[in-house]
């Protein structure tokens, strides 16, 4: 009998959000759904001082072992997820031509560049080829702070199995919950009081992703639908069957809206839809609001087996 656990730690603004999941033969459980309310806004550019501030530092092991101890767990591994907004997440053309060394150079000059850091800053960058590799998808975070955070990880023997933006993990997510839509031509959309994602498939390959603030909450739905539309992809791939949209900005009449503008079926999703939630843990679910656990449930799914 395989049983596995996995937690998804989700770093949001002024608060952690953490999700505790069991997978037992393919069957998966909320162990625990909780969140703690921090002093600090560490999904801000406040999260690239931790190295580097060591009252800062403490605060956020304190509140990181605060969510800990406030009940029993069970997993030894768990996946950290930031707003997408916080790292540079941009879409690069890449030189074939060029030596993977000179690429990899290429790419932390332009990433330094383009976040603002110092051109000898180390940075972690993360790539995905889009398009037979005539762009890249990069995502950069200051070395540091990646440092930072598995080193804390590690004193509190905790393997830390990922870090991620809360985008890339809902994509994931709706790759696993329905993988048969995740073959045809899909977008997902994250909507966020601020700002809004968005990622395109066309017959399961990657597109592209782009994403901006939001300047008018009035016209919401419209600005999404403008981001879509503005991606490399969208108007040769065809447009997308199914649109997956998550985020606390995804309020019924922005759903009903993107569904009126868009020809294509808008899907809610909450991976918390598709698990056994005791009623223990149900309580506090509801209490807070089942769609504010979207990101740290499927972070939680990254680790199952």
């Amino acid at each position: 009998m395989s049983v596995s656990h996995h937690i998804g730690l989700e770093i949001a603004e002024r608060s952690f959000r953490f999700v505790e999941m069991q997978q037992q033969d393919r069957h998966t459980t909320i162990l625990r759904a909780d969140i703690l309310e921090t002093a600090h806004d560490y999904a801000s550019p406040l999260l690239f001082d931790l190295p580097f501030d060591a009252g800062l530092a403490r605060d956020f092991v304190s509140d990181l072992a605060a969510v800990f101890h406030r009940h029993s767990v069970y997993a030894t591994s768990l996946s950290i997820v930031l707003p997408s907004m916080l790292p540079l997440v941009t879409m690069l053309p890449v030189d074939g031509q060029l030596q993977p060394a000179m690429q990899r150079a290429q790419l932390q000059w332009d990433c330094a560049s383009l976040a603002g850091h110092a051109a000898d800053t180390p940075l972690t960058i993360l790539t995905y080829d889009v398009e037979k590799s005539r762009r890249t998808l990069a995502v950069a975070l200051p070395a540091a702070c990646v440092d930072f955070l598995n080193s804390t990880c590690e004193y509190m023997t905790l393997e830390l199995a990922a870090i991620d933006t809360d985008h890339f993990v809902m994509e994931n997510a709706v790759g696993r919950l329905y993988p048969h839509d995740a073959q045809g031509n899909f977008a997902v959309l994250g909507l966020s009081p601020g700002s809004c994602a968005a990622g395109l498939y066309h017959r399961g390959e990657y597109r592209g992703f782009r994403q901006t603030g939001i300047t008018y909450k009035q016209h919401y739905a419209a600005q999404a639908v403008h981001l879509l539309e503005s991606l490399p992809g969208f108007h040769r791939g065809g447009h997308p069957d199914h649109v997956f949209v998550y985020g606390s900005a995804a309020s019924d009449d922005v759903l009903d809206a993107l569904d009126a503008i868009l020809k294509s079926t808008v899907i809610r999703c909450i991976p918390l839809a598709d698990t056994t939630v005791p009623d223990e843990v149900l309580q506090s679910v509801r209490s807070a609001g089942e769609t504010l656990f979207d990101v740290s449930a499927s972070a939680a799914l990254l680790g199952l087996a």
